[in-house]
């Protein structure tokens, strides 16, 4: 194949691939995310209207906006649950593709095929936790920082373009835009310093005018970003360096459901990344004055520091949690984005990029077999909310023992019309809503997840207390008989509500005329 049909190959044949790879999660029978389905109900409530007896709008700063208006938008034309599989359909093809347009604004040409080590990346442990905003704000901070990266001419309307997308990158998380500052800084510092040239950088002074360029517009979304950690606890927790360390090992952000039966898959990972990095070092080492730094090399320093962050920073700052995994896959991808920059012939490349074709196509066929199980507990769950009426106010008790599940009382509210008295959200004080101040202080500290014996649920029921619980789904396979929780149920269910239908895995009880 001649120069001119490997570079179509590459031009083309990586972006079908990253597509493919992100289509998959539209046929897969079932892939749960832990806090996707309440995100699901967020998003609904943000755009059909919510009880503000229970649900009131946040007053305070809130970034965690963007993940949310995209999926309540989708869910306008499409079913709830396909809504959440277009986004993460999206945020798999965001990520990747960042990481392509990156590693092409750094440079990347023949060799660039190692950008789809990133392949892996793109269906992530923090996906299956249902990170929505977060891998979304990923994407979007990688294509932003391609775009600037690859620019040959700033004027003011791409400045005001950058105003814009930093302020979105801003409400859509803060740690996709704390990413874009530091690659785009990071580029910015090699302009001034000469390893990077602009068009109108030949002019006297022309270097600092382009840095102002830079730093003007991206000051109102740092502004934005100071006041909103200012606003924030300050619960810094402890830094295990050695956990952290077996952690980096384990590729601890590429283990979506156990260690031990997915050991393999990141042995393989790991010896292609170590492959990967080595093809890239040798391309190097080849190339004139090799040990110069280049402007190539910006995603291998803020790789670098992410990983020292790493090491330094804790897993939870009182507000945020799984910094170090967020921190982990940051570093990785922008490390491959590095790889694909460097100067390689796409034959030596060529066997990393099919050893990790085939181990990400059995990867997704492993998922799509070990998650179509749980499809079951989420169709019998869907149909138990066919029987909730508009209007219900709904209390749903869990007896589900698969933490993958410990949010799915939200699909009980993701295609109707009822209050739900669950949302993990509206706990936390960093999304949309919160729980309205009026609530009774028992119902309070049960939503916000303080009492589970539900001692107080008589009492509300007898005093016919506000909001009105007219339905009680209990949900899931393992049975309770023991606990305060269940023997308090109990009671309130045979006193005042009739089973009105069930299957095997959920029953909705109707409170009595």
């Amino acid at each position: 194949m001649g120069g001119t049909g490997q570079q179509r190959l590459m031009l083309w044949g990586i972006p079908a691939v990253l597509f493919l790879s992100a289509v998959w999660m539209m046929w897969t029978p079932s892939f749960p995310t832990l806090d996707g389905w309440t995100h699901l109900h967020t998003s609904r409530l943000l755009f059909d209207g919510h009880d503000d007896g229970v649900y009131c709008s946040n007053p305070a700063m809130v970034p965690n906006r963007v993940g949310h208006l995209v999926l309540g938008a989708l869910q306008l034309v499409l079913p709830a649950l396909v809504a959440e599989r277009v986004l993460l359909a999206i945020i798999i093809l965001g990520i990747g593709l960042g990481a392509l347009a990156l590693s092409r604004a750094f440079g990347a040409k023949g060799g660039g095929g190692l950008v789809l080590l990133v392949l892996p990346f793109t269906v992530n442990f923090l996906l299956v936790l249902g990170f929505h905003n977060f891998l979304l704000g990923f994407g979007m901070a990688l294509l932003l920082a391609a775009w600037w990266v690859a620019l040959e001419r700033i004027d003011w309307w791409r400045t005001l373009v950058l105003l814009f997308c930093t302020l979105l990158l801003f409400y859509t998380h803060t740690m996709a835009l704390v990413l874009f500052l530091l690659v785009a800084g990071t580029h910015e510092c090699t302009v001034l310093i000469g390893l990077r040239q602009r068009i109108e950088l030949r002019l006297p002074g022309a270097r600092i005018k382009a840095m102002l360029l830079f730093i003007l517009p991206v000051l109102p979304a740092i502004v934005l970003f100071l006041l909103f950690n200012a606003t924030q606890r300050a619960e810094w927790g402890m830094v295990d360096r050695s956990a952290n360390l077996r952690q980096l090992m384990d590729l601890q952000s590429l283990v979506l459901y156990g260690k031990e039966s997915e050991e393999k898959f990141t042995y393989a990972v790991k010896l292609l990344l170590i492959a990967g990095f080595g093809i890239a070092i040798v391309g190097r080492a080849r190339s004139d004055a090799p040990w110069k730094p280049r402007h190539c090399d910006v995603p291998l320093s803020i790789g670098v520091l992410l990983l020292v962050l790493y090491f330094v920073l804790p897993d939870s700052s009182g507000y945020a949690s799984y910094i170090t995994l967020r921190l982990q896959l940051m570093a990785l991808v922008l490390l491959i984005t590095w790889m694909a920059a460097q100067p390689n012939s796409m034959a030596i490349t060529s066997g990393p990029v099919v050893m990790i074709l085939l181990l990400h196509s059995s990867r997704s066929t492993h998922i799509s077999e070990t998650m179509a199980p749980l499809a079951e507990r989420r169709d019998q769950l869907l149909q138990a909310a066919d029987q909730l009426p508009n209007g219900a106010i709904v209390l749903p008790i869990s007896t589900e023992d698969n933490w993958l599940l410990g949010h799915a009382s939200s699909l009980l509210a993701v295609e109707r019309e009822v209050t739900l008295l669950d949302n993990y959200e509206c706990n936390t004080g960093y999304f949309p809503l919160v729980w309205c101040s009026g609530l009774p202080d028992a119902l309070h500290a049960h939503v916000g997840g303080g009492d589970r014996c539900l001692g107080w649920l008589q009492g509300h029921i007898q005093q016919n207390a506000t909001p009105r619980i007219d339905r009680i789904v209990l949900f899931g396979y393992a049975q309770d008989t023991i606990s305060c929780g269940a023997k308090n149920l109990n009671n309130v269910l045979a006193a005042y509500f009739h089973q009105g239908y069930s299957n095997a895995y959920a029953k909705v009880y109707e409170r009595l005329p």
